[in-house]
C-alpha cells in the first residue's frame, strides 16, 4: 500500500516538473533583472561572437546582412532590417557647400569672382551687352569652368539645375541713363537674368547695382556676366573713401538643386 502511494506521488511529481519546465519557454526571460520587459531582457553588456540574424520565422532563418551594412529599426512590432549606409565620396580638394540632390550628397558648383581693375565700356544704343572684363580674381571656381580675361568672360555649369546668381556692381556713368547688368546666355543669345535701374547719382559719383535671383541653367550652354549702357560706363574695382578701400564689385554663382 505504501509502495503504491509512492508511485502515485512520483507520477504527480513528474507531471508537475514537466509542466513547470515548459513554462519558461513561453515566458519572459531577464538577465540581471527580475522584471523583464520583453521576451529576452538583458540588463548589461551583450557580446555576439558570430552573426546576428533578424527576421525569419519558425521554418526560415533570419537575415545576417552583409559586410558593411547597418541595422535599421522599422518601429514597434516589426523586425529591424539590414541597410547599406550611403557614404558619399567627395573629392579630397573640393571646396564649397555640400548639397543633397536626389538623395546623393555632393559639393555644389560655385563661382565667386572679383574685379582686378576697373573696366570701362564706351556705350551702345542696343545689342547683347558686353562681357565684363577684368573680372578675373577667382575667389572660388571649384569645377574650373570659368574663363576670365582683361576683355571678357565666359563660364559653363557642370549640370542642369537651378543656380543662385548674385551680382553686386558699383558703376560710374552718366546721370539719368539706365545701365543693365546680368547673365547672358551665349548659346541662344539672350538675357537669362538681369537688373536695370536709372542712374540717379550726379555725374562723377558712383551707384551700386545689385542682382539677386535663382534661375535654371543648362550644362550644354555657355554663359557670361555682362553689362551695357547707352553711354560710357565703368565698373569699379575698389571702393574709395577717407577711411580706406576694398573690393566692391563681385559676382557669385552657386548651384541650389
Amino acid at each position: 500500500m505504501i509502495t503504491k502511494q509512492f508511485k502515485i506521488m512520483e507520477k504527480h511529481l513528474v507531471i508537475l516538473m514537466s509542466l513547470f519546465s515548459s513554462v519558461p519557454l513561453f515566458s519572459q526571460v531577464g538577465i540581471n533583472t527580475e522584471t523583464p520587459q520583453k521576451t529576452l531582457h538583458v540588463n548589461g553588456d551583450l557580446q555576439l561572437t558570430k552573426e546576428l540574424n533578424v527576421g525569419g520565422n519558425a521554418s526560415t532563418e533570419g537575415n545576417p546582412g552583409v559586410n558593411g551594412q547597418v541595422l535599421v529599426s522599422k518601429g514597434a512590432n516589426s523586425s529591424p532590417e539590414w541597410k547599406t549606409l550611403s557614404i558619399p565620396t567627395l573629392p579630397d580638394l573640393a571646396t564649397g557647400t555640400v548639397i543633397s540632390i536626389d538623395g546623393e550628397l555632393m559639393i555644389a558648383q560655385e563661382i565667386t569672382l572679383q574685379m582686378t581693375a576697373d573696366y570701362t565700356y564706351g556705350g551702345a544704343t542696343s545689342g547683347p551687352g558686353v562681357p565684363i572684363g577684368n573680372l578675373n580674381n577667382e575667389i572660388i571656381d571649384n569645377e574650373n569652368t570659368y574663363l576670365g580675361t582683361t576683355t571678357g568672360n565666359s563660364f559653363k555649369v557642370s549640370n542642369d539645375g537651378v543656380y543662385q546668381v548674385n551680382m553686386n556692381m558699383q558703376v560710374a556713368t552718366t546721370n539719368n541713363t539706365v545701365p543693365v547688368i546680368g547673365v547672358w546666355d551665349d548659346t541662344v543669345g539672350n538675357w537669362v537674368a538681369r537688373v536695370s535701374d536709372q542712374f540717379v547719382a550726379p555725374d562723377g559719383r558712383l551707384q551700386t547695382f545689385t542682382l539677386i535671383t535663382a534661375i535654371p541653367m543648362l550644362a550644354s550652354h555657355t554663359y557670361s556676366f555682362r553689362f551695357i549702357n547707352t553711354t560710357s560706363i565703368t565698373i569699379k574695382h575698389l571702393s574709395s573713401g577717407f577711411t580706406g578701400s576694398g573690393p566692391v564689385s563681385q559676382v557669385t554663382l552657386k548651384r541650389l538643386k
